[in-house]
Parts: C-alpha cells; structure tokens; sequence
C-alpha cells in the first residue's frame, strides 16, 4: 500500500504543479494578448472557417477583369484595418480587378492548403489571373506550433508522404495544445532547437506551396502564383530557388518597395506590429505596376 500512497502523493503533487503553471500563464498571456477571446471550440476545422466573417468580403465586384485571390495571415486578412484600407480593397482599385481574400487572421500554410484542397473559397470565382499569398516570418513558427493557446479557430494537421503529397491527419484542434504550458513548451523547442534548422524549413514551405499551387491549378489551370515575402530580401533564411524553378513569382516586400516596412510609422501602433494602411497602398502600387496587373 505503502507504494500507491507515494504514486497517488507524486500524482497530486504534480497535478497541482500543472494547474499552477496554467493560471500563472494564463495571467500572462492575459496581460500580453489582451485583445483574444478566451474560448474553445472543438468542432471540425473545416465548419469554423465556413462560419460567417471568417474571410474579408471580396472587393471589387462590379470589374470585368480576371480577378485575383489572396492567402495569408493576419497580415494579408487586414488586421484592425477596415475594409477600404486592406491590401485586397487596395489591389482591387488601383488593377480594377475583383479580389477575393481568404487570409485567416493568426494562420498560416496548412491552413491555406486546407481551403483550397477543400474548395472552401467561393468556387464560382472566373478564371482568376493571380493567386498571391503574402508570407510573414511568424508563419514558419506555426508550422510546428498553434499560435496561440486559446486559438478556437484550430489548426488542420497534416504529414507528408513520401511523394510529397499532404495527407491530413486531424481537422481537429488537439486538446493538449490548448494548454498554456504546452504552448510555451513548443515556443521553447522551437526557439532554441528547430528555428535555424532552415533545410526543414525550406522542405515543408516548398512542400505546402507546390501542393497549394496544385490544388488551385486543377479549378484555375492558367492562374499565377505570386509569394509576396513580408520582410527582407532575406526571405527569413529560406531558399526559394525551387518555388521559382516551379514557377513562383517570390519577392520581398523590401524588393518591390525599396522600403523596410518594419519602421513604426508603418506599424498599426506603439505596441502592434501589423501593417497600416500606407503599407499597403504602397505595396499595391508595386504590384500592380510590376506585374501589369
């Protein structure tokens, strides 16, 4: 008896430790994220994106044009923006193109590949000239690791076999990283043991862009895929020479602007990094004289 009393004791002991390491971060990172709703939701990842406000609505509807389709993440949603002053309103006046933005707000890669492997963009979109997927640095991150812990949005997970081809393994947000202590427990591996590991970085973003360029060219056979870094012409360490031996368009924000939008008067605040207004109507411009569109 004598061993269970030490086993359930040490059970306790470290269920106690745990609940503490919870309500301390959840403090935390109540005090650093304060704008995030504080639920969760555990339904398939493919009903949340289909709910109401997911996507920004499309601009532009009314030009005759061959429209153009945005991916990406916060950056590219619009964060804090409105309509008017995101980059799709933005590209849509100056091309005189509709533009269709399905960027998910906090979201990244295997999120995208997850709408269009699904058809979870409006498929009655006409012949679309130019799918642009605008990539911040962050999203390298959420390949390994939910951006956040009360993220109720979820995350499709997926592996890929060895032809390269993305099989799903979940649609379903995993329960375990909803946890605070595994959220900064991932940070951690991440950031002192994959961050630099830039070979499997390149492998899995090339991985996901191929298989979304794919996805999209079996609806779309003529549409264009344009990567628009947001950063330096570093591209975050990556090596993009396969994507554009593939046929992407990949170039940097800094490339196509002559500008380092990482300044704070391009920021949305002090405290928050998103880009403003001036940031896109600057970046489409460039687009749009660039590439003709």
């Amino acid at each position: 008896m004598k061993i269970f009393k030490v086993i359930f004791i040490n059970l306790l002991v470290l269920i106690l430790l745990f609940s503490l390491s919870e309500f301390f971060l959840f403090k935390q990172y109540q005090i650093t994220r304060p704008d995030l709703e504080y639920k969760i939701e555990k339904v398939p990842y493919e009903n949340l994106v289909k709910t109401p406000g997911r996507f920004r609505k499309a601009s532009g509807l009314n030009y005759k044009k061959q429209p153009i389709i945005i991916f990406g993440c916060s950056y590219a949603y619009g964060e804090f923006l409105d309509d008017e002053d995101t980059i799709s309103a933005k590209l849509s006046k100056l091309s005189k193109r509709p533009v269709y933005n399905y960027a998910i707000k906090g979201k990244g890669l295997q999120n995208t590949l997850f709408i269009v492997q699904n058809k979870l963009y409006d498929t009655n979109i006409k012949n679309p000239k130019y799918a642009i997927y605008i990539m911040m640095s962050d999203q390298i991150r959420r390949l390994y690791t939910n951006v956040c812990p009360d993220d109720y949005v979820g995350q499709p997970i997926y592996k890929f076999n060895k032809l390269g081809e993305p099989v799903i393994k979940s649609s379903y947000y995993p329960r375990y990283r909803q946890f605070y202590s595994f959220y900064y427990l991932n940070n951690l591996v991440y950031k002192y043991i994959l961050e630099k590991q830039f070979n499997r970085h390149n492998r899995y973003v090339t991985l996901y862009f191929e298989q979304i360029q794919r996805q999209l060219k079996e609806q779309f056979p003529d549409i264009k895929f344009i990567i628009l870094m947001f950063g330096d012409k570093t591209n975050f360490g990556l090596d993009m020479s396969r994507l554009k031996d593939d046929g992407f368009t990949v170039i940097s924000t800094e490339e196509l602007t002559g500008i380092n939008f990482f300044e704070k008067k391009y920021q949305i605040s002090e405290k928050d990094i998103h880009p403003n207004s001036e940031v896109w109507e600057i970046v489409a411009s460039k687009l749009v004289e660039k590439y003709k569109l």
